[in-house]
């Protein structure tokens, strides 16, 4: 009778630090700033919330190598670069909820008039506990959420035109959150268009460079460089006397609109001084044009051009002033008076 006591005492003690043991090694607890996602032979299975333990043999918690790689590219602090930041810790299963920035790499986007400019943003995100699904199918969650961001800037930079943007730029920022909520609504039920990402949008921003319309390829240089080369120097003067030789004629569209935003808002006193020295400079440019063709050339100023132009006018003007000054003098001097007539 004792002996049989003993016999089952042990074995429920033996039953009871196993069930201990079992709990102790699936217990899990999902709070607000994190969760596990388990699944079976079937696939997902539930993202976890509370606190709970999975009885079921075949639940486990999604880890290791055989679970999604769930990251982004985010701005690295050390370096001011990009890092790829893990939000599913491959150890332990846990999957981050808190809200991060992702930064893609600067991209381009068209406006509507044409202009190309570059694109560097940031978008605040957090993982939705309730759309897990999504977050666990997807294959490349980081191209995903990129191509998403990506996407939502260029259509609402495509809908302005470049002189507008900078003056519209939080109404950009909140017609991006917007555009990627939608997204995200759309695509999170079977048979509604598109593919929810699982994710929660909270905030966008963005700042953006335009790169220079007349920039000459090949003629950019980078600080600290070594001297050019004989070679490069003499590429870099045929590239120039290529630009020189195009004229206006064969400037872009983007080209000339972005000439016009330059006279946008200036005073007449401004634009003046604009003209002038596109007018100087196209002179210049006729100038070095003859002088390499190595022949000889007499033009006349209305050939040139030089008639009728205002800074030439008044030049004229002040040196036959200076002239006639310098004479009156000389003949005070002589007895003669200036208008004395021969």
């Amino acid at each position: 009778m004792n002996v049989a006591l003993i016999i089952a005492l042990v074995v429920v003690s033996v039953l009871l630090i196993a069930a201990l043991v079992y709990i102790w090694r699936n217990y899990y607890e999902g709070r607000y700033d994190r969760t596990y996602m388990t699944h079976d032979d079937r696939g997902f299975k539930r993202g976890i919330k509370g606190k709970t333990v999975l009885w079921d043999p075949e639940e486990t918690v999604v880890r290791g190598p055989e679970g999604p790689r769930i990251e982004f590219v985010a701005v690295d602090p050390a370096t001011g670069g990009r890092r790829m930041v893990q939000l599913l810790d491959s150890r332990t299963g846990s999957l981050n909820l808190r809200p991060q920035y992702c930064a893609p790499l600067p991209f381009e986007a068209l406006t509507a008039d044409g202009h190309k400019i570059l694109v560097d943003a940031r978008v605040q995100f957090s993982i939705n506990r309730d759309l897990l699904k999504h977050v666990y199918e997807i294959q490349d969650f980081a191209m995903a959420i990129e191509t998403r961001i990506h996407s939502a800037y260029r259509a609402q930079i495509g809908k302005r035109k470049d002189e507008v943007l900078r003056a519209e730029i939080h109404d950009v920022e909140r017609n991006v959150i917007e555009h990627l909520r939608t997204a995200e609504a759309e695509g999170d039920e079977k048979g509604e268009p598109g593919m929810a990402l699982g994710v929660n949008f909270h905030t966008a921003s963005f700042t953006f460079t335009q790169p220079d319309e007349f920039a000459i390829p090949g003629l950019t240089t980078v600080p600290g460089a070594a001297a050019a080369t004989p070679e490069t120097v003499a590429a870099i003067e045929r590239a120039r006397a290529v630009a020189r030789s195009q004229g206006v004629l064969a400037l872009r569209p983007q080209q000339l609109d972005q000439l016009a935003d330059t006279f946008v808002g200036r005073d007449p006193a401004s634009t003046a001084a604009l003209l002038a020295l596109l007018d100087m400079q196209t002179r210049q440019n006729i100038a070095e044009a003859l002088a390499q063709s190595g022949q000889l050339l007499v033009l006349t100023p209305q050939e040139l051009g030089l008639v009728g132009a205002a800074a030439q006018r008044d030049a004229m003007a002040k040196r036959a002033l200076a002239a006639s000054e310098a004479a009156l003098p000389a003949q005070t001097n002589g007895g003669i008076r200036p208008d004395n007539r021969a």
